[in-house]
């Protein structure tokens, strides 16, 4: 149907039948109002009622509901497709969303993306550290710590990033300048940020999780788990609860207002390797030593599913719309409907000869997975993982970074002690 027609000479849009499923309330009554304030301000609400409405029924028409995956014809199978295949089969800008960094001297590496999706943050274990826009191959810093780098997260705004070096949590800003030295964050081997409550979350090799305040400066919580060493850590996006994996098979969840686990889940038989939770809070994915991956629902605490994977899966990752990857050793295997239901064949595959993986991290907005190896940064297609990037949460996105500058000068206020920045090498 035509969404325009012209009328008397005058084009004027035709109503749509989804408009009214989003007009909320019933329109308010002038008639008899005296007071010609009120009556234009009613006027000008109802205007604006309408107009909101229309907005939202062009949105979902405009915005496919099911994104796009890979199919295969006849006996093919999708986990046979090789990344080379998905790239020819693409379009140009979405086959430029693939690609390798090799950085074999620094790695293995550990990633991470912006909230927006737009910028890659590399940390290799030996001390390189790497800011870059990845949509346009920019790179905006590059320093060398010179010493361990075990995790790497942004803050609230890409101008911003946190990095566990090998006794304390330092943060960068994004020309590579140190801005602090966090000393409360001791031997960090995890990291997470939450943004919604401005929190920087650290889990030592000790066994201390670490809750400051990035807006502030000060520390919220600082607990003792009491079950030794932490061998994973990863954040609910649903409701910011923190879920540790321990050697002892268990799974802890955390929040900083109590000093005790508010649950503990036995998930497996060995050490935890690696945790997730998807965007929803619904579903939790757990690996373990012994081999196999599991999906539990966060509600009842209860497995659904158990796979095997070929080798101990040593990082886990949920997209947007829920597809599961599993880094084991040098192969990634991406699973497709494997959370509310049980899907033991893989969608897609992909192996790195001789390149042990470290992280994986899907990028927001993107069907794009990032894997961070020993041999440096791979950029993966993986079709109808994102979710689509409204026009609106693209204004508030523009916003932000045109913002960017103000936030750095308020958390510039970081009230906390910091030794004086040291000289960078960087890396040509």
């Amino acid at each position: 149907m035509d969404s325009k027609k012209k009328k008397g000479g005058v084009l004027r849009k035709a109503k749509m039948p989804l408009v009214e499923k989003y007009l909320k309330g019933s329109k308010a009554s002038i008639k008899g109002m005296h007071d010609k304030k009120m009556r234009a301000q009613l006027k000008e609400e109802e205007k604006d009622r309408k107009e909101f409405a229309e907005r939202a029924a062009w949105r979902e028409l405009l915005l496919p509901e099911e994104s796009g995956y890979a199919e295969a014809e006849g006996m093919e199978k999708t986990y046979k497709f090789k990344q080379k295949d998905i790239a020819d089969a693409v379009d140009i800008a979405s086959a430029q969303k693939q690609f390798d960094l090799k950085l074999n001297d620094f790695g293995p590496y550990n990633v991470d993306y912006s909230r927006d999706g737009r910028h890659l943050l590399l940390g290799g274990q030996k001390g390189h550290l790497a800011l870059m826009d990845w949509q346009t191959h920019r790179l905006m810093c590059e320093v060398h710590v010179n010493e361990t780098v075990r995790s790497v997260r942004f803050l609230h705004v890409h101008n911003m990033f946190a990095v566990a070096q090998k006794q304390h949590v330092y943060i960068y800003d994004n020309v590579g300048s140190e801005l602090h030295c966090l000393k409360n964050h001791k031997r960090v081997a995890n990291m997470e940020y939450l943004p919604y409550h401005f929190l920087l979350v650290s889990a030592g090799i000790d066994g201390h999780l670490c809750y400051q305040d990035t807006s502030t400066g000060s520390i919220v919580a600082d607990h003792n788990v009491r079950v030794g060493r932490l061998s994973c850590m990863a954040q609910n996006p649903q409701n910011a609860v923190v879920y540790l994996g321990h050697q002892n098979g268990v799974v802890s969840l955390w929040t900083p207002n109590s000093g005790k686990p508010q649950v503990k889940v036995l998930c497996h038989r060995a050490t935890v390797t690696s945790v997730a939770v998807d965007r929803s809070g619904t579903y939790m994915a757990t690996a373990g030593v012994d081999g196999k991956l599991r999906v539990w629902d966060v509600r009842t605490n209860k497995a659904l599913h158990s796979y095997r994977t070929p080798q101990p899966a040593r990082s886990l990752a949920i997209s947007q719309r829920g597809l599961l990857a599993a880094g084991c050793n040098t192969d990634v295997q991406i699973y497709r409907d494997s959370l509310g239901q049980e899907n033991t064949t893989p969608y897609l595959k992909h192996h790195f000869t001789g390149q042990h993986i470290r992280e994986l991290k899907f990028c927001p907005y993107e069907d794009v997975l990032g894997v961070g190896h020993s041999g440096g940064f791979s950029s993966l297609l993986a079709p109808g993982k994102a979710q689509t990037l409204s026009d609106v949460l693209l204004l508030l996105m523009g916003v932000l970074s045109s913002s960017s500058t103000a936030a750095a000068a308020s958390v510039a206020d970081f009230q906390v002690k910091h030794t004086a920045p040291q000289e960078k090498l960087a890396l040509e």
